[in-house]
This record gives structure tokens, sequence and C-alpha cells, in this order.
């Protein structure tokens, strides 16, 4: 990023997040002292930090990704606590796992550490009635949607939403565990085995999937970039479900539904005070435009903006929070950001001699079918050139996964 020197050159700065690496990297380019939590452990995470510590472990031969008796977003406060010790920080990014668990960043909170959005403004911004309002008069829907507690009142709920509906569960990161269903007899089988039960039942949207990157001093707003979303990508290793594969630039809309993007995102950003870089989920389908939920933190589309456009988002992140300053318009290139998913069980391979992943899981540790192994992110001229070589890519590297002993 050209420009004077960033504000955070030189400040000890925590990381804490379910995918922390891109945000990692990002900061220890502008100069920071980093200390990182995460959930993954990458084997490209030491390279852009100072000090981490991460929930997984690597060993070779077995599978990474295992159950944990605590719950994830407590375990990387704890994480980061620990590592840092009686030291104090300049601040803390936040990133992914904490939009359902905000209360788990309390600890955080009370050091006066938090860069960002506070636990009560991450509770209000997933608080789901509280946005159908607000979207409401901003012109957009929000699908239908309602708790069940027993089949009872799943059938009852699916009766008021219709089929087909979606199925997902109370608090859902990237997309997991969200399932479609056509009728009562899928649900029923669906539900059956689950106690206890407690479901959300919601209205399915057909359309596009496409976010929003916004940049809010609590006061003012800015939409920074709008993308498209990839999920369930089968080109990715999903079969075509609801799980999050990735973002491109540029996504191709009617200038009526970029506009009412944009406005959406920048006006309810102001209404309900969101501090820093946030993004907003929509479905854009023939029905208009639906708005789907808001993510207060920063997210997954960072290393690819950063990428396709000569702009540091951490950067911005710290400016909008710290100095309540917004920066100009930013220009994008083309490029993709594709999460590869493992489409058979085997052992990854040195991603590192791929020189367009990241993400990377360390090498010999075993993966499952849907497991996923590392990201790769195209940027260029062309985004149909872009997608193109990072599918292949994609592909190559589920041919290198080797055998499982």
């Amino acid at each position: 990023m050209k420009g004077p020197k960033s504000p955070l050159r030189d400040k000890n700065i925590g990381v804490v997040g379910f995918n922390a690496r891109p945000i990692v990297c990002s900061l220890k380019r502008l100069g920071a002292y980093v200390i990182v939590s995460d959930y993954w452990g990458d084997a490209d995470l030491d390279s852009c930090c100072d000090e981490w510590a991460s929930v997984l472990k690597a060993i070779p031969g077995e599978r990474q990704r295992q159950h944990q008796e605590t719950a994830v977003p407590q375990t990387l406060v704890a994480n980061l606590l620990a590592v840092v010790g009686k030291r104090d920080l300049d601040g803390v990014f936040v990133g992914s796992g904490f939009d359902d668990a905000s209360e788990e960043l309390k600890p955080l909170a009370e050091r006066g550490w938090i860069v960002g959005n506070s636990p009560v403004q991450m509770r209000k911004a997933r608080d789901r009635s509280r946005l159908r309002r607000l979207a409401a008069k901003q012109g957009v829907r929000m699908p239908f949607s309602g708790i069940a507690k027993s089949l009872e009142e799943a059938i009852d709920l699916a009766g008021e939403v219709g089929y087909p509906l979606v199925v997902r569960p109370l608090h859902s990161g990237g997309g997991s565990g969200i399932r479609l269903v056509h009728d009562e007899g899928a649900l029923l089988t669906l539900l059956a085995t689950r106690d206890p039960l407690e479901v959300v039942i919601q209205e399915y949207v057909r359309g596009l999937d496409v976010s929003s990157s916004v940049l809010s001093t609590g006061r003012s707003a800015m939409v920074l970039s709008v993308q498209g979303q990839l999920i369930g990508t089968p080109s990715a290793g999903r079969n075509c479900d609801f799980v999050y594969c990735g973002n491109y630039l540029p996504v191709r809309l009617e200038r009526d539904a970029t506009e009412r993007i944009r406005r959406v995102s920048e006006e309810i950003s102001m209404v309900l005070k969101l501090v820093g870089s946030n993004g907003f989920d929509f479905v854009v389908g023939e029905n208009g435009v639906w708005l789907m939920e808001v993510n207060p933190r920063i997210q997954g589309t960072l290393e690819l903006l950063e990428r396709a456009g000569d702009v540091s988002v951490s950067d911005l992140h710290y400016r909008a929070v710290i100095h309540q300053a917004l920066p100009t318009e930013v220009s994008f290139n083309a490029g993709v950001k594709l999460i590869v998913y493992a489409r058979r069980a085997g052992a990854v391979p040195d991603l590192g001699t791929f020189a367009t992943t990241v993400d990377r899981s360390p090498q010999g540790v075993v993966v499952s079918r849907g497991d996923p192994i590392c990201s790769v992110i195209k940027v260029g001229a062309v985004l149909s050139d872009c997608y193109l070589e990072a599918t292949v890519l994609a592909n190559t590297i589920n041919s290198f996964l080797g055998p499982v002993s």
C-alpha cells in the first residue's frame, strides 16, 4: 500500500480468530509486532507473526481437525491471554469464529484491547429481528426464520416457511451444518436423531451470493467493495452445499442492485454504530436483494482485496476505529480466492511448492473428504482467467494427496 507510514508500525497487536493468518500477515506487512491465537495452525502462519498459539496441533499421519472438549471461541481467547501473559497490548484484531460467541471476547474488552466492535455491538449486529426491521426500512427483505426445539415446532415452522427450506444450527460458521430440505419426510429424517433438538428453520432464497466489505467509524460508513461469494462450489471440492468456498471480483450485477447493496450496508452500519471493517452477506435473485446476515468483524475477503487492490484492509480498519477516518474510493483488479477442499482422504503434500497457496495445512497431516486443505488466490486482468487458474491448481493439489498409513 502506497502512502504515509501506517499507525500500526511498531505496535504490539494481538489477533484472535478461527482463521487468523490473513489478518496476521496483513499486520506484519505494516510493521506491527503480532501475537496470534488461531484455530488451524497453518504451515504459513509462523512466517508472518512473532508469537502464536493454535488450537490444532499438526501430527503427521493423523487428522488435524478433531473434536474439542472446550468451545473453540473460548479456547482461542484463553490461548491469546496465555501467550501474552502479564504484558499489555496496543490492541487486538478479531477475526472469524466470534459472530455468535461475542461474549467470549469479554476478557479482551475489559482490558480495552479490542480494535473493532464491542461484544455488545456484535450481539446487536447478529440480532435477526433487529436486522429485519432495519432492512425493511431500506426496502430489502430478510428470509423468514424461527427456532424449533421439537419436531412438532419444526413441522409447524416449515408449514409457515414453505418448502424447500433451510435447516441450520443456531450457530454456524462458514456455512457448516446447513442443509436444504425439500419436503416434510426429509425434514423428519434430518431431525430424527438430533437430541436435544434446537435448530433454525429458514426460508430458502435462490439467487447470486454476494457480500459487501464496509468501513465504518460509527457515524459514517463507506462500502470498500462488493464481491461475489463462492458457496458450495464443486470446483473447490464441495458438493453444492452451503459451505463458504471463497470470493471473486468483480461481480456482475445490475446497477440498481449494486447501489442498493451499498446503501443498505452503509445505512445499517451507521444505525448499528459499527466500527472498522465489517461484512454484509446478500442474495440477489429474481425477487430483488435479500440481506442474509451481518458479520461484525474483519471478513475473509481481506487477502483478496489486498492483492487485487493497492490497499491494506488492516490499516483502513485501524484508521476507521481509532482515527475515525475513511479512505477515498479504492479500485480493484479481477481476482479469485478459492478454498480448496479435499475430494478424498489423504495426506497433505508440501504446499509450499505451490506459490499461490495460502492457509496451508501442514505437510503430512491427514484430511478427510470435505476438509479444507489450503486457499488459492489468483489476481489479474480477466476474472475468467483467474478462476480457471485457481480451479486447475485446486485439482492439482487434490491429485497430490498422499496415501493414508
